[in-house]
């Protein structure tokens, strides 16, 4: 029965995306863009990996910069490393910050002091803005970010945020106290949006590896790969639930390019309702040192492993594809009963194109 059904699905989904509007880029090569955050320590008041730090964010940033770089994109790169200090990396191929930074710059927060350089929800949202004079309709942007993430249930409808630097505060007013998100100084996922919608491209790519970010898809059909209604119990679908996904389905239709409501790819790390991780070795004695997530989608594309079709390009469903593939049978397998184990997700529909 359930394989019945499982077809069934599947010649329905194959209908619907055929009457979906496709996207040709062949033979449109444009400029490639990209912003590349990441936050190690958020708060001096606890050391790295301790408290509402982390270990890892820089040393994804740091890479997924190089890596860029190296595959032709103008680069501005912000994050902060483990003991504090702010990195500021521009590549010279053309600014796209403000100010213009050509090489490399370290500064100490020391509090107010040069912390307009880094990765706060100010300059990233800035950041984002100031390319909208200069991206074209067929050129690519990146924005990538390494750090926490956080949702808010409570609001309606819920709210789903990254954290940047200057983000995490410590509430003593809050039951039980101690170190949360702060809201006004996070990315919320409209806010975001809003920034997106002024870049005039298509090809936008937004990858998120922090916890609660398949939120930031916006489409609920896309958010989790197994549907609430089928977890921790019997799984029912009842009639509200169809018509919930018909109404998902034609909002996602009705979206002026066919993406996602950023008009924009978004590669989320975990589910709206997960968390991610990032690890020192994998369970097979591989160094990850890394988010977990990162990790994989940088193996893939710093090789040929991602370039799945062998034609000499890899594509953003591709890259996903790699990625994903790593955690099920790297990560997953071992990490089931502890239950950290966890999805990537991605937006776009029946939409592709070439990111290396």
């Amino acid at each position: 029965m359930s394989r019945v059904i499982r077809v069934s699905a599947m010649v329905v989904l194959a209908a619907a995306l055929s009457s979906c509007s496709m996207f040709d880029y062949s033979g449109m090569v444009g400029n490639k863009y990209a912003l590349v955050y990441g936050v190690t320590r958020y708060t001096m008041a606890q050391g790295p990996g301790l408290g509402p730090n982390l270990q890892y964010p820089d040393a994804d940033a740091s890479a997924m910069y190089a890596l860029l770089n190296a595959g032709g994109y103008t680069v501005l790169g912000r994050w902060v490393d483990g003991n504090g200090s702010i990195i500021v990396n521009e590549t010279s191929l053309g600014s796209i910050g403000s100010p213009n930074y050509d090489n490399a710059g370290t500064f100490t927060d020391t509090g107010a002091v040069n912390v307009i350089q880094a990765p706060t929800k100010s300059t990233i949202i800035q950041d984002i803005r100031n390319l909208s004079a200069t991206v074209g309709p067929n050129d690519v942007l990146v924005v990538y970010f390494s750090g926490h993430g956080t949702q808010d249930t409570l609001s309606t409808p819920s709210r789903e945020y990254f954290d940047p630097y200057q983000s995490v505060a410590y509430f003593t007013n809050a039951s039980p106290s101690g170190y949360y998100d702060d809201p006004p100084k996070s990315v919320r996922d409209d806010e975001l949006g809003a920034a997106f919608a002024a870049i005039n491209t298509p090809r936008k790519v937004l990858i998120l590896d922090t916890c609660n970010s398949g939120g930031f898809i916006g489409n609920q059909l896309e958010v989790d790969a197994t549907a609430q209604l089928y977890t921790g119990g019997w799984p029912v679908v009842t009639p509200g639930t169809l018509a919930q996904a018909i109404s998902d389905y034609a909002s996602f239709r009705a979206s002026p390019t066919g993406l996602s409501p950023y008009g924009a790819q978004v590669l989320s790390a975990a589910g709206r309702d997960e968390s991610c991780y990032e690890w020192s070795v994998l369970p097979d004695g591989t160094p990850l040192a890394h988010g977990v997530m990162t990790f994989f989608l940088l193996q893939g594309l710093q090789g040929s492993q991602a370039d799945l079709n062998h034609d000499g390009h890899v594509t953003v469903l591709e890259a996903f594809a790699t990625a994903k593939a790593g955690i099920e049978k790297n990560w997953n397998p071992y990490f089931l009963s502890s239950k950290q184990a966890f999805e990537p997700h991605i937006s776009g529909g029946p939409v592709d194109f070439v990111l290396f």
